[in-house]
């Protein structure tokens, strides 16, 4: 309405300037024509607007003849800009034509801007999001758009009684300054959760299988109890499904309401349900394109007669039914289940329609998404060929393999039909994610105290899929610093290629009486097998040097006889299965691996060193996953060539990816005199993890952890140091097996995972070195 009462009197003014500006008629004026070009248009009362935007916004220009209809046009034009209050013309009239001047009204410009009452939002996070800021124009249609801008913001978070109101404080030269002031209120909950209709399934149970939930002591972990529109669009769905997946076909929703409380704090939510009659299979068959076979779709079927219609299983039976077809090739198969109930038995059978379609060949793969990531890197990571027919479960594969290589958030493939009748282009979309990261920080654990470190990574080095790093690690005992660079496909077929250098610097712990440094620098393959198993080759230099710490002190003829500088070269040869779900947090897979190592191809170490390690991960249920993760591992080394084996190699237990309750070398075998730990020649150990979220906590990558772990070393450690000979044995016992029970929680932060735990020693031995609590920053259960 303003606007229109404004362009009325714009109007009115113009006609009236215009009739003003024109002199009395005469008799001779009558007889010359009328002249109504535009001579000049001049602009007044703009300051902060130059004239020439304003005249690029009209339609009338200098040397056209005057419209009153695009005079009325240009007002809107001027009025929608956004920088005028007011826009009036006015004119003069010469005996040539008129001169005319458009007179504008500015909003005021912003000098500043400050928040008020703001306390669930930063200043700046809602800055951002504003179109009124220093430099803008204070007018009307910015001031709507921020307040719609504020209303959804906080409405999202729940916050239904925020009051936004924008205050102007004028200054002399025009401009003003703006205080934003707002009134958050609060949090609007969730008080009550009320089902009609539901006689099966009691409100509690129903409460349990949707987003939403009422205000309790759970409250204060997670935010579910929070008024969101949307969550509460989502809970009639799952409602459904719940149902469907019961066997309830005739489940339908008549209703919701949503009403507020009359204070206004609190929403009441209402659901008004049929439930219907539980249905059960009475049959179920496939029929149409049979493809490859009768018997093989039949396999598939994880919908059976007798059972209870469960939804799940249908949809899962529809997905193994159309992947089956489609790895035949049919790339637009497509599977209808036909059902037939029977109302009166309560009774649902399912027929399965197949449709193959044509059969495809795929003539070309687009890679579309890949800014950075050069074409190639991601084409060699599908398994589906240009050329070759059409394969879901290669297309599968595919997803899975570019998923896995850490270069992409997001996956997704599509088939579009090609040119002639038969052939396919497949089209493969990815949204990279950024893969390179420089980050530092400051952590803590029991043995080095205060840890810093730093780490610069890039796993698409140059968009080739290169992985280098930097490593820098400095603690009370360990100062370390390490590089790498990983060529995934250095040779054909998948065959990698890497180098690594290193310089670590170890001091003394409390139960050691000596310091290492090793300098090294290696030489890696892999080569991939098949999907999930692979193949690696190392060669390793290393040059440790092992001193005495404190001359003055007691130390071990081991110690003694290790002394000085040891170099080694080794070569090792490792045997990989893994088909782990994901690196971090694996929830569902395997991993093994045997390793067999051989040191004395160049320096002065020979030994030689054979290892297993298993691990299982096995999930269950739904919404809040349990994990079971069982481990075992077990290795032995031994000297060759009348050589010992190194100090540092040698097996000592303790900590965390060891035996947890006890510390670090805690568990080993000892020196008789000086106690200190001088390792044993073989080591086994098991753990069983069970992984499970914290209750009323739905942050994400935060879990909780309880684990049993055994373990032993055992074997013959000899030394001899001027002549003299000494040695260590202890044979395998069950009775000195150490076993230890605790819990912990786990974070899956940006930085790696950070952990705390508390462990107990259930059997110990004489001369063990306990450690019941431990913090783990960057290493994983």
């Amino acid at each position: 309405m303003f606007r229109l009462r404004q362009l009325l009197l714009s109007m009115g003014i113009v006609l009236s300037l215009i009739s003003a500006a024109t002199p009395p008629a005469t008799a001779e004026a009558a007889a010359q024509p009328v002249v109504s070009q535009i001579l000049s248009i001049e602009v007044e009362g703009n300051r902060f607007v130059e004239k020439e935007m304003v005249l690029s916004k009209m339609g009338s220009k200098e040397g056209q003849e005057l419209s009153r209809k695009q005079l009325s046009r240009d007002v809107r034009t001027l009025h929608r800009s956004g920088f005028f209050s007011d826009v009036r013309f006015t004119g003069t009239r010469v005996e040539k034509g008129i001169h005319l001047v458009c007179h504008v009204t500015e909003y005021p410009l912003i000098a500043s801007l400050e928040f008020e009452g703001n306390e669930e939002h930063t200043s700046k996070d809602l800055q951002l999001r504003m179109k009124l800021k220093p430099g803008q124009m204070f007018s009307p249609s910015n001031q709507q758009s921020d307040l719609n801008t504020f209303r959804k913001g906080y409405l999202k978070d729940g916050y239904y009684q925020v009051d936004v109101k924008f205050i102007a404080t004028p200054r002399n030269d025009g401009r003003v300054d703006l205080l934003v002031k707002i009134h958050e209120g609060e949090v609007t909950h969730i008080e009550r959760i009320r089902f009609v209709g539901n006689e099966i399934f009691s409100d509690d149970t129903l409460k349990g299988e949707i987003f939403s939930s009422e205000s309790n002591l759970a409250s204060w972990f997670s935010d579910k109890d929070v008024f969101d529109q949307k969550r509460f669009g989502a809970d009639a769905e799952m409602l459904r499904q719940f149902y469907l997946n019961n066997g309830y076909l005739d489940f339908q929703i008549e209703s919701q309401q949503i009403s507020m409380t009359p204070d206004k704090k609190a929403f009441n939510l209402t659901f008004n349900v049929h439930e219907g009659n539980q249905y059960t299979v009475s049959g179920v068959d496939v029929q149409g394109d049979l493809v490859p076979d009768r018997d093989a779709l039949i396999d598939l079927l994880e919908v059976e007669a007798g059972d209870t219609y469960d939804h799940s299983d249908m949809q899962a039976t529809l997905q193994a039914l159309t992947e089956r077809v489609n790895d035949e090739g049919y790339a637009f198969a497509t599977v209808t289940p036909l059902m037939n109930r029977k109302l009166d038995e309560r009774t649902v059978a399912i027929n399965f329609d197949i449709e193959k379609g044509a059969e495809v060949y795929v003539e070309r793969i687009e890679i579309q998404g890949n800014e950075k990531t050069e074409d190639a890197v991601i084409r060699r990571l599908v398994q589906q060929s240009e050329g070759e027919r059409y394969s879901g479960s290669q297309i599968q594969q595919s997803k899975e393999d570019v998923m896995r290589s850490g270069l992409v958030e997001d996956v997704r493939t599509s088939i579009a039909k090609g040119n002639t009748a038969g052939k396919a282009t497949m089209k493969v979309d990815v949204k990279e994610r950024r893969t390179g990261s420089i980050s530092g920080g400051i952590g803590y654990s029991q043995q080095e105290k205060v840890i810093f470190n730093a780490k610069v990574n890039e796993t698409n080095l140059f968009g080739k899929g290169y992985k280098a790093s930097l490593n820098g690690e400095y603690g009370r005992i360990t100062k370390n610093v390490t590089a790498n660079l990983t060529d995934p496909y250095l040779f054909a077929d998948n065959i990698s290629g890497s180098i690594n250098a290193s310089h670590t610097a170890t001091d003394p712990i409390a139960t050691t009486n000596y310091r290492t440094t090793k300098k090294g620098v290696g030489l890696g393959l892999g080569v991939p097998i098949s999907s999930y198993v692979s193949y690696g080759l190392n060669y390793q230099y290393n040059q440790t040097n092992l001193t005495i710490a404190n001359a003055a002190q007691v130390t071990s003829l081991f110690v003694l006889a290790q002394q000085g500088k040891q170099t080694t070269g080794e070569l090792t040869q490792r045997l990989t299965w893994d088909s782990r779900d994901r690196m971090i947090a694996t929830t569902e897979g395997y991993y093994d691996q045997l390793t067999f190592s051989v040191a004395g191809l160049g320096g002065n170490e020979k030994f030689y060193e054979a290892a297993f390690e298993s691990k299982s991960y096995f999930s269950f249920g739904d919404k809040n996953v349990i994990t079971f993760n069982p481990n075992l591992s077990a290795s032995m080394i031994s000297g060759y060539s009348n050589m010992d084996t190194p100090l540092y190699r040698r097996y000592s237990m303790g900590g965390v990816g060891s035996l947890r309750g006890f510390d670090t070398l805690g568990v080993s075998l000892r020196d008789p005199v000086t106690k200190e730990p001088v390792g044993g020649d073989k080591q086994v150990s098991a753990s069983l993890n069970v992984f499970f979220p914290i209750p009323f906590i739905d942050t994400t990558g935060v879990r909780a952890v309880v684990f049993a772990d055994a373990g032993t070393v055992w074997g013959a450690v000899n030394a001899t140091v001027g002549g003299t000979t000494v040695s260590v044995t202890e044979a395998l016992s069950l009775s000195r097996v150490r076993y230890s029970a605790g819990f912990g929680f786990e974070w899956m932060s940006p930085i790696g995972p950070i952990g705390v735990i508390w462990a107990y020693p259930i059997r110990k031995v004489a001369g063990d070195v306990e450690r019941s609590f431990e913090f783990v920053l960057g290493t994983s259960y």
